[in-house]
């Protein structure tokens, strides 16, 4: 580039030393001709040179509305706002390279990655990206993101996504409160998706309205869609679970309070996968709401959000299923789980469920269950006039609850 500009100035000299040269002012054809293609390479080598000192950002037009609930975004300073809005316009408008501002490759491969948590519905942009940074005049970043599907295959998806996602809004109620709308779409994810640990497009939101198989990123995903769509704020949550394995859930906002969700946890199917949920059986028809806005006590115990993320605490209990419930419990009473037992039978309800406080709770209460059941499936056959009955029950030591399933055939 540099040679060229040289060429450029080189040129026109010389055109001028010719014209300098004529004794009476006027060009010969071939010194016209020299000088129309001096001021031609001038022309160019200033381009280049206005190229240099003014790169052509990616232009955007991301609505401020569209960035308020988009948390990562907000924690960020003006210059990186700045490079984010480039980044989401030009994956929206799939660029195959954005210049952004910025000459720092990591820093700007980091806003990348808040991007990626923040918009679930970039479905075809897997959250890798190639990017190359210049310093200088020309002082930016170039950006060249990895696409998972063709244009014409996200505008396919697009329209299963819409129809999908439509389909569980439309059901959701207009007229209910906040914690029935998360908790009306926590049950649908749930009931409507398999968890499949080879699902296709696992790790997008794809894989729950195209597919209907996924694993913790398609769930926490597709809820941080549904949720943003609805109007409920969230935040996409990675980290791990258990041993360390990967996982993702999420956070919402509830009248004012925090809470974690993790819609995952509520499928039986991932529970025994994971060899979590344990016993003689039952459960496998039903939603878990375990996971289900609670408190970092409670998460904690088997949640750890990586380190690098910035999230608000989560201290309510008031929004716990089991304590809302009336079946949570500080202490194992055996008199106190017949009775609540009998209870359900009477409503002819699918199981019965215990949540304990501590562990100390939950093994006691695991000592006396047996003898419980067997009373409790002696009064179910009693009061329907059954001659037996089957019941199974199962334990989850994670979150201290039991569950016994009754049997009315």
């Amino acid at each position: 580039m540099k040679s060229r500009k040289a060429g450029g100035w080189a040129a026109l000299l010389a055109a001028a030393a010719l014209w300098g040269c004529s004794g009476e002012g006027s060009l010969t054809e071939a010194a016209r001709e020299q000088m129309e293609s001096a001021g031609q390479q001038l022309q160019e080598a200033g381009e280049q040179i206005q190229d240099q000192i003014e790169p052509e950002y990616q232009q955007e037009a991301v609505a401020q509305e569209d960035l308020e609930q988009r948390y990562y975004y907000s924690l960020l300073d003006e210059e990186s706002r700045q490079i984010y809005r480039e980044l989401v316009q030009g994956m929206r408008d799939g660029e195959e390279t954005i210049v952004t501002h910025g000459s720092d490759p990591e820093k700007v491969n980091e806003i990348c990655s808040w991007v990626y948590m923040d918009y679930p519905e970039f479905f075809w942009f897997s959250g890798t990206v190639e990017t190359t940074g210049y310093t200088g005049l020309s002082a930016r970043c170039e950006v060249r993101p990895e696409y998972t599907c063709t244009p014409e295959e996200r505008a396919a998806r697009q329209q299963q996504i819409d129809a999908s996602a439509g389909q569980c809004l439309d059901g959701i109620p207009a007229d209910g409160s906040t914690y029935e709308k998360i908790r009306y779409l926590y049950t649908w994810l749930v009931e409507q998706t398999e968890y499949a640990a080879d699902a296709p497009e696992n790790q997008n939101i794809y894989s729950v309205f195209g597919n209907h198989q996924s694993v913790c990123a398609g769930y926490s995903r597709a809820f941080q869609y549904l949720a943003n769509q609805s109007g409920i704020f969230n935040i996409y949550v990675t980290g791990t679970v258990n041993q360390g394995e990967s996982h993702a859930w999420n956070i919402v906002e509830c009248d004012g309070s925090y809470y974690n969700v993790d819609v995952t946890f509520g499928d039986p199917v991932f529970l025994q996968s994971e060899s979590q949920e344990t016993g003689t059986g039952g459960g496998q028809n039903r939603t878990f709401y375990d996971y289900l806005c609670v408190s970092d006590t409670e998460f904690r115990r088997n949640h750890t959000p990586d380190a690098g993320l910035t999230l608000p605490v989560c201290e309510s209990e008031a929004l716990e299923y089991y304590r809302m419930n009336g079946r949570y419990f500080e202490q194992a009473s055996e008199s106190e789980m017949l009775a609540l037992m009998q209870q359900d039978i009477q409503r002819q309800d699918g199981w019965s469920d215990f949540k304990y406080a501590n562990e100390t709770a939950y093994q006691e209460a695991l000592g006396f269950l047996p003898q419980v059941m067997e009373e409790a499936a002696y009064y179910l056959c009693s009061y329907y006039g059954l001659p037996q009955t089957v019941y199974q029950y199962s334990q989850d030591p994670q979150s201290l609850r039991i569950s016994v399933y009754w049997d009315y055939s």
